[in-house]
């Protein structure tokens, strides 16, 4: 457990908006686990901030808002403890009217549906990165800790049998499996509609989109989306699910609907991006996507433009383009109604902005202390912004104090 507010003075980012100078108060705390190699997802209950991580059996970790500190929860996903690679709770956690949370458990696949072996982490992420990781005391550590050397010697019916999804419960630190996938499957992303107990995800691999019923117990596997085309979906304020799928014939971005109540998943004839776009970090299409409180609905895309979507007419109106090299991976909204958008690749930027007047200010660069830096999770809570960074390979929370930058709005 790290005291969060002992940092570190290149922490305290000068940052150019509209050609005058800001501060932005900026700590950064690691989540202290050999295996973590990221923060993958974020919900907050209470005065705790739970974080999924990419990593270990340990892929749950709990930041406490008044002690400031993180504290990594012990075997949550003991199974796959001498498999060799990472599990990861991806884009797959949320808060049920319980007060429990429900994590969908990922695995460290390529798209191809094959573990990620040592050859991508050397195309993808260059060795020195694992200094960040010996830095944090673990000075042993090797790119085989968190991959396969090959597939040789891999086999799916015993290594991958199918993921679960888990429902912990934080006042009694227990966790329970609720759901079992279908054979070989895992969740990619999962979004929990905690007002009626119930969850939608899509897979890795095969993209398949699945809901869950919590009150039924019942799983429903929909089957096969299309080619990957999002990176998370979103539930509208009377229950519907949203998410993207992508038409091969015309190579575009097409509107996904799956009305619960009804039991229909609906690939609709709704263009989002006539062209799809490259691929960015693996991803492609929608990025992410925010509800506010008074119940509007924005998405970001990987090439990293920000849309409203109007879910009553299912129409997108484009309001920006953040540029800096795509993803839009982060949005929260502040207790003002004012929305913090992490975007950016591989460093990415802070942006905020205002849904009355569709004004947006750049911040600027979060951190450049490392060559790449982004933002997989995020939670605005009391005047402090909380990221998660990812592909960093020591998954660190940045902590941001927004009353300095407010004033400067």
């Amino acid at each position: 457990m790290i005291k969060a507010f002992v940092c570190l003075l290149e922490n305290m980012l000068l940052v150019i908006v509209n050609e005058e100078s800001k501060v932005m108060e900026s700590c950064e705390l690691y989540v202290n686990d050999r295996y973590a190699i990221a923060i993958t997802s974020m919900a907050r209950i209470g005065r705790k901030i739970y974080l999924g991580l990419t990593g270990g059996p340990n892929a749950l970790a709990v930041y406490d808002i008044d002690r400031e500190e993180i504290t990594v929860a012990d075997k949550i996903f003991p199974w796959v403890a001498d498999r060799g690679y990472c599990t990861k709770i991806h884009n797959a956690m949320g808060i049920l009217n319980d007060g429990s949370l429900l994590l969908g458990e990922g695995n460290h696949f390529t798209w191809d549906g094959l573990p990620v072996t040592v050859n991508y982490f050397n195309r993808e992420l260059p060795e020195r990165m694992l200094a960040r990781k010996r830095a944090q005391g673990f000075a042993e550590v090797k790119y085989t800790d968190y991959c396969l050397e090959s597939l040789d010697g891999w086999n799916r019916t015993v290594n991958d049998p199918g993921g679960r999804v888990l429902r912990y419960r934080p006042e009694r630190g227990t966790v329970e499996t609720t759901f079992l996938l279908p054979q070989y499957l895992y969740v990619q992303s999962m979004i929990v509609d905690g007002n009626r107990n119930r969850a939608f995800g899509h897979t890795i691999p095969d993209n398949r989109f699945f809901f869950l019923d919590l009150d039924s117990g019942a799983l429903r596997d929909y089957g096969r989306i299309s080619d990957y085309a999002h990176h998370n979906m979103t539930i509208t304020p009377d229950g519907v699910c949203y998410g993207g799928w992508l038409d091969k014939a015309h190579d575009n971005l097409k509107l996904l609907r799956f009305d619960p109540d009804r039991g229909k998943l609906e690939h609709l004839k709704k263009v989002i991006l006539p062209d799809i776009g490259l691929r960015i970090a693996g991803n492609q299409g929608i990025d992410q996507w925010i509800a506010t409180h008074d119940g509007r609905i924005y998405m970001g895309t990987c090439d990293g433009r920000l849309f409203r979507f109007y879910y009553l007419e299912e129409e997108f109106e484009p309001i920006a383009s953040m540029g800096y090299g795509g993803r839009i991976t982060s949005m929260d909204e502040d207790v003002s109604g004012y929305i913090w958008i992490g975007a950016g690749y591989p460093h990415m930027r802070l942006f905020g902005f205002d849904p009355d007047d569709e004004s947006i200010t750049d911040y600027g660069r979060i951190n450049n202390t490392y060559e790449r830096c982004y933002f997989h999770a995020s939670c605005c809570f009391e005047d402090r912004l909380y990221l998660g960074e990812t592909d960093g390979f020591s998954p660190s929370l940045h902590i941001i104090n927004l009353k300095s930058l407010r004033g400067q709005r």
